[in-house]
């Protein structure tokens, strides 16, 4: 019997709902909390779409006596850290957080909330800042970091870049069916995927070494690749208070008032696209799950569409608003990758037309572009200045005979000796610029550099102050270093005994193939995939990549 999908919308009364959705207040659990009309109207809205949502999937009987799984996006949260808002609408909103957990409680054997952060940011310490360690105790629920559990290998056959894929033993039992995995997004733009929901919320549970891997132009495939392994048995998008901008830069709060739940996650994400006024058709992520059939033309959807729309985030350096905002950051782009154009001459490279600029300005878009803008949208959001000036080297260049050019926004073009001259600080991103290596103020390796490279980098060659690491600035710096040393014990510990954590950190630009596939394995969705015993060389050298973390 086919499986039936449903798509439920609901608004929430118009509130005020702009207090506590990064961080919850010391007074959470009490009566005087809970009577909030925030706290009471967020309760309502939820129950009211799942009891809904269930109504025509009936996924309460499924998760009725299982695990539960909540799997929240706190990629950074961010309150009181160092930019010039206390807070950005960055991470899922504990509010919601803890409606659903009301709401799944009576049914569940267990619910556990697990994350892993972004690199650099212990998830540890998003648990804290956020106050979900308060939900934990009050629901006497279990909070897991992700990324100081034991992972499980597994080949995906079918996979067009992820062939391997490591992931949490927690998650484990979600391939094993034994857990009820619920993936709950914020509502926001993203400047690596255009939108981040439901399945690309993934993300955060592979460990930080695979994340690495193909985080360029491949990474819409690779973020599919991964439903080959499972898929979220229910998606509940937070709206509440939406983000629009730069994520996983700071975003800015959008009054959305929606919650938007799904049995199908590509079919949820492509109706939340729609609702922020973006064009599903246009966004790789979407287009690339429904091409190998992991979406449901036949989804019933529940609720009026509105229409609430968010500020895309800027992905091409080129584009009129990074020069506005940057009036003196140079970019010069040259890629020969993915949609990038080629040309024979360098005739036909004076006669480049717009769609050719931008084709080679996001040929990376899932890479060094959006890597770079980040940091420099951390810079913004902490209030600095931003009429500095700088270079900007992206891509290995166009190669026409026996050279290689780059392009400005303008469409003018540079051969590589001209590169080399260009007056002023000059930083070259990614393994595609290193021939610059000895010849530029900065080098960043990496396909693509480590996400917090770019801005130390910056913080470095232009010399501006670092407001994270300012504890009069960031009230958070505490928190973070203290989950920082926990989290470096935790992992320091299961190596030295070990147990695997992630995989070696490699970010060369290719398709990482385990081992041979046979024929028989061919149409098989996964295949666990044992590690082997961790040798003292692999133990020496994941011990010293911890050391260089913390």
């Amino acid at each position: 019997m086919n499986k039936t999908n449903a798509v439920v919308i609901s608004r929430a009364p118009p509130l005020d709902y702009q207090k506590n959705y990064v961080a919850l207040p010391k007074n959470y659990g009490t009566p005087s909390y809970f009577d909030r009309s925030d706290i009471k109207a967020i309760r309502e809205t939820i129950f009211n779409n799942l009891t809904s949502l269930d109504d025509s999937t009936h996924f309460i009987k499924k998760l009725t006596g299982k695990k539960v799984i909540l799997k929240p996006n706190l990629v950074s949260v961010f309150h009181k850290c160092g930019f010039v808002e206390d807070n950005y609408p960055e991470s899922t909103d504990p509010r919601v957080i803890d409606a659903i957990v009301q709401f799944v409680k009576p049914y569940a054997k267990e619910i556990i909330i697990a994350e892993s952060s972004g690199r650099g940011m212990p998830t540890r310490s998003s648990f804290k800042i956020s106050g979900l360690n308060k939900i934990a105790k009050h629901h006497q629920l279990k909070l897991i970091p992700l990324e100081e559990r034991p992972v499980k290998r597994y080949i995906l056959p079918q996979a067009q870049v992820m062939k391997e894929i490591i992931v949490p033993d927690v998650f484990h039992e979600v391939v094993t069916g034994e857990a009820f995995y619920i993936s709950i997004p914020k509502l926001k733009t993203n400047l690596y995927t255009g939108v981040t929901l439901g399945f690309k919320n993934a993300m955060g549970i592979i460990p930080y070494n695979l994340r690495q891997r193909n985080h360029n132009y491949q990474i819409n495939k690779k973020l599919v690749d991964m439903l080959y392994l499972f898929e979220p048995d229910l998606v509940i998008i937070d709206g509440i208070v939406g983000g629009e901008g730069n994520t996983p830069a700071p975003v800015d709060p959008v009054d959305s008032r929606v919650i938007i739940s799904g049995t199908n996650s590509v079919e949820t994400d492509r109706v939340a696209t729609r609702i922020i006024g973006h064009d599903p058709d246009a966004i790789q992520l979407i287009t690339e799950a429904t091409k190998l059939g992991f979406g449901d033309d036949k989804v019933k959807i529940i609720g009026e569409e509105p229409l609430i729309p968010f500020r895309a985030a800027i992905r091409n350096v080129f584009a009129r608003e990074m020069k506005h905002t940057y009036p003196n950051v140079h970019f010069y782009v040259g890629h020969s990758k993915n949609t990038a154009p080629t040309f024979d001459s360098l005739e036909d490279l004076e006669q480049l037309t717009s769609i050719q600029q931008t084709q080679i300005s996001t040929a990376c878009d899932g890479g060094c572009v959006p890597s770079i803008i980040t940091a420099l949208e951390y810079i913004r959001y902490m209030g600095h200045r931003t009429e500095f000036d700088l270079n900007v080297i992206i891509g290995g260049g166009l190669k026409i005979k026996n050279d290689h050019y780059y392009i400005d926004n303008l469409g003018h073009f540079y051969s590589k000796d001209k590169i080399q001259e260009l007056p002023g600080i000059t930083i070259a991103m990614g393994s595609c610029t290193s021939w610059l290596k000895e010849k530029t103020d900065i080098f960043l390796e990496g396909c693509m550099p480590k996400p917090l490279d770019p801005l130390l980098a910056l913080f470095k060659v232009l010399r501006i102050k670092n407001y994270i690491l300012n504890p009069f600035k960031n009230r958070q710096l505490g928190r973070m270093l203290q989950g920082m040393l926990k989290t470096w014990r935790v992992r320091s510990k299961l190596i030295r005994k070990g147990i695997w954590l992630d995989c070696p950190l490699e970010t060369e630009d290719r398709i990482y193939q385990p081992r041979i596939i046979t024929q028989e394995e061919q149409n098989q969705q996964f295949i666990e995939w044992p590690f082997p015993e961790m040798t003292n060389l692999q133990k020496k050298n994941f011990l010293k990549l911890e050391r260089l973390e913390l």
